[in-house]
């Protein structure tokens, strides 16, 4: 079949800050292409996205709009014709509306908010009529199912419907190419089932796909090239058939570098010898009765009519580390809240942790500074502008950016999680600068630092290539097994699963559906290895 240019890249050199990427590159998507974008974390795919749709400076060469019937390098003249998601999106429009329900509460209006509806039209930009508008909302919330958000307070959304809300955006324009950049980040299996499928379907409508993504099994059907990148380089681009190549893929991730397999005791070993750093035999065997950490008692939930928990009931003791699976809305988000002291309503329900009732002496920050957090929502309240290390040193005070000096002690403690995470070469970058997958590297090193009594994983492995998602495996089974630090686990794929788990709790519709016991020495398969694509 015969196509056409779509968009041509011609020797073309951007800027990053004051970092080159993708020197001297040419590469051209044809009608009837759609492309994977794979590559390590850092490897330039965010940058590659950027650049396509001119929001990076180009030092060479020339980007080539051939669909425009005007200025064929003016990215103004292609504006409308180009869709973007990427989780950067999300970040900016949550910080947006945090500061505008700032100045609605400043200004009495504390009722008012923007809804999913609102954000979708507000990016309107001719003048389109609101019965078409309505129209047009309705076909696009339909195919991607997103009918029940269209009223609801976009700060209110979690962030796999966030997500979603922004592809019914950029679906909206009618564009000519839909850059797509973790679309199925935060969603559970059902949801991310029916978003491939609306994803797969898109390329019989006229649209030409770009799918950014880490997980090879998110790479829809309808695929037919992969681009490679690797160290601000491409790679290998190409069809599918000749570069989604097992040999091809372990060697650009470097899967099977000894150098670069994690070592966690040469980790313990280099942090400052405390109490808390101590190492413990496998599975943490008790001789006395363990002390009990978390207690919930017919704990309930409510947000008006909507009930998130009813009747929930759970202990934990010391030396157990959690699982906790359950679709989407059956509650584990709020469970975690109600431990890391985000919910208010906490302090309405029978709470025990560390064996003091909430709401009984303990602050906020007493929890805290027992409790380690990590997830992809964390990220969004951190200071962009705030260095990386300052970042990892902030987990020392629970804080949002670093207001106090550390001493000696905390600083090699912080630079030994650095370095064993491979982000000490961040430490001077500008956190809200790095890629999504670095920062949940230095979130992970922020929560450690502290050597917490609870690990909380609200599915941390979000936005990761397969070498730091092995990694990091490695790493919480390590934690999990041999120092004092219990874990309670969130995994974001029912195959995201840890060796040290000793407990599964399942949920749904915000109730204790089972409770089990794994049995000893078992633990669950925790491969990352990749399969044969």
């Amino acid at each position: 079949m015969q196509t056409s240019p779509l968009i041509s890249l011609e020797n073309i050199t951007v800027r990053l800050r004051d970092r080159p990427y993708l020197h001297n590159t040419s590469w051209q998507i044809h009608s009837n292409e759609n492309w994977v974008v794979l590559g390590p974390n850092g490897s330039g795919k965010t940058t590659f996205a950027r650049s396509l749709l001119g929001e990076v400076p180009i030092v060479r060469g020339k980007i080539t709009y051939h669909f425009s019937d005007d200025d064929r390098q003016s990215r103004a003249a292609v504006a409308n014709a180009m869709g973007y998601v990427a989780p950067e999106l999300q970040r900016e429009i949550v910080e947006r509306e945090i500061r505008k329900n700032f100045f609605r509460e400043l200004s009495g209006k504390r009722h008012e908010f923007t809804s999913v509806k609102e954000l979708i039209f507000k990016q309107t930009v001719d003048a389109t009529n609101e019965i078409h508008r309505n129209k047009r909302l309705r076909e696009v919330s339909e195919k991607i199912g997103i009918e029940a958000l269209l009223e609801r307070d976009v700060t209110s959304l979690s962030t796999g419907e966030l997500n979603t809300a922004l592809i019914a955006r950029a679906l909206f324009k009618k564009p000519k190419l839909l850059i797509l950049d973790e679309p199925f980040e935060g969603l559970d299996e059902p949801s991310r089932r029916s978003l491939a499928d609306a994803i797969n379907a898109l390329a019989h409508t006229g649209i030409q796909l770009i799918l950014i993504t880490h997980r090879f099994e998110e790479i829809v059907p309808n695929v037919t090239h992969v681009l490679l990148l690797k160290q601000g380089q491409i790679y290998k681009a190409g069809k599918k058939e000749a570069v989604f190549r097992s040999e091809i893929i372990e060697d650009a991730y470097e899967v099977d570098n000894p150098s670069l397999q994690p070592d966690p005791q040469k980790l313990f070993n280099a942090l400052p010898r405390r109490k808390e750093n101590k190492l413990q035999p496998a599975h943490k065997e008790h001789t006395d009765p363990p002390r009990v950490l978390i207690e919930m008692q017919n704990v309930t939930v409510q947000y008006g009519p909507k009930l998130i928990l009813d009747g929930f009931n759970w202990v934990v003791q010391d030396g157990e580390n959690w699982m906790i699976r359950g679709p989407s809305a059956a509650g584990k988000s709020t469970v975690l809240s109600l431990i890391h002291g985000d919910n208010l309503q906490a302090y309405a329900n029978e709470i025990y942790l560390f064996g003091q009732k909430r709401g009984a002496g303990q602050s906020i920050w007493d929890i805290r500074e027992k409790i380690g957090y990590i997830s992809s929502e964390l990220q969004l309240r951190q200071h962009q502008h705030t260095d990386a290390f300052a970042v990892v040193c902030s987990g020392f005070f629970a804080s949002n950016g670093l207001y106090r000096k550390c001493n000696a002690e905390q600083v090699a403690t912080a630079d030994a999680w650095s370095r064993f995470l491979g982000v000490k070469a961040l430490a001077d970058h500008k956190f809200g600068r790095l890629s999504h997958g670095q920062r949940q590297l230095i979130l992970l090193a922020r929560a450690m630092v502290k050597s917490p009594v609870f690990l909380i994983l609200d599915e941390p492995l979000q936005g990761l290539d397969i070498k730091n998602k092995s990694k990091l495996q490695a790493v919480f089974d390590y934690i999990g097994r041999h120092t004092p630090t219990n874990l309670i686990y969130v995994p974001d794929q029912e195959a995201e699963q840890l060796n040290c788990i000793t407990h599964i709790l399942r949920m749904d519709q915000g109730r204790v559906i089972d409770a089990d016991r794994v049995p000893m020495g078992k633990g669950l398969d925790n491969q990352y290895r990749l399969k044969n694509p």
